[in-house]
């Protein structure tokens, strides 16, 4: 059966030309010559019998059979890379592939990952930090640590841990404004986010304080950058606990009203159905709930 299917790298030119409509745009993707991809083409269609392109003066166009042929070529592309990962999970020496946000992976999983390392020295680690959740169909994760509802399609859920907000600011802050209680947030300087509009008199209605004129003199994109800024100094942030719980550990922030309120959202592990009951994931869930950078005590 092998003999009757084109090579496999004809099928591969094919794909990319057919997805660009152009040879000339797939050969600069496929580092070769537009008169190979030409060639390259002209062989599959001698091979299969029918023609695959219109040819015009100004480049080429897919006919009817070229574009039922691509749909076909690129559902075994996709199996084809699916099945290759899937083996490689199950057969390859064990190395996890963790996806998770930013804050997450430096404030809790790096500082105490060597006590794992020496716990399961056979369990490889690679960490990488996004915010979406990976398709793992295809994407090369076996485990995402995020914050959400737990409503992901399509994959296998774990909730973690529940979130709670706390002002956060370095210790010089705390004391130059002799801060003690919630009502002062009017009268300091606070550190937004905005992408979460309104996040500072929603945090004042839910501690049951009414906001008065908030002083707004840092405004960032991103919550990184935000308890960057806090620890600079520059103002009170909200942060998401027990998520920053190292960061008061270690003395860099704290949180001068000894105040928390639920987040409404949690922490989760996000991994494929058929993992749930990997070996490695397991032993990682198990470890990163135990973590002290996970414990804080909320009020």
């Amino acid at each position: 059966m092998a003999k009757s299917l084109p090579p496999l790298h004809l099928l591969s030119i094919f794909e990319a030309a057919a997805r660009l409509q152009s040879f000339k745009l797939a050969s600069n993707e496929l580092f070769i010559t537009p008169s190979a991809v030409s060639h390259q083409i002209k062989s599959l269609e001698e091979f299969i019998g029918f023609s695959l392109f219109i040819r015009k003066s100004r480049g080429v166009e897919l006919n009817e059979a070229g574009k039922l042929y691509l749909d076909y070529i690129q559902q075994s592309f996709e199996l084809l890379e699916a099945g290759t990962k899937a083996v490689e999970r199950k057969f390859a020496a064990p190395h996890l592939k963790i996806s998770t946000f930013s804050t997450m992976a430096t404030n809790v999983i790096l500082p105490q990952l060597s006590a794992f390392q020496f716990a399961h020295p056979e369990i490889g680690i690679r960490i990488e930090t996004g915010l979406d959740i990976s398709d793992f169909r295809y994407d090369d994760f076996d485990l995402a640590i995020r914050i959400g509802d737990g409503d992901w399609p399509e994959v296998a859920v774990e909730k973690l841990l529940d979130i709670h907000v706390a002002t956060l600011c370095s210790p010089e802050f705390a004391k130059k404004h002799q801060l003690s209680t919630v009502e002062q947030i009017n009268q300091i300087p606070l550190i937004d986010l905005t992408n979460m509009e309104n996040i500072w008199r929603e945090w004042a209605k839910a501690v049951g304080i009414k906001p008065t004129q908030l002083n707004h003199q840092l405004s960032f994109n991103n919550y990184e950058a935000s308890l960057n800024a806090a620890e600079q100094g520059l103002g009170l942030c909200l942060a998401l606990l027990p998520i920053e719980s190292s960061l008061v550990k270690r003395k860099l922030l704290v949180n001068p009203f000894e105040k928390t309120i639920p987040y409404g959202r949690s922490l989760y592990a996000v991994y494929r159905h058929q993992d749930k009951d990997r070996h490695d994931i397991r032993c990682f869930l198990n470890w990163l709930l135990k973590s002290p950078n996970l414990a804080y005590q909320t009020n």
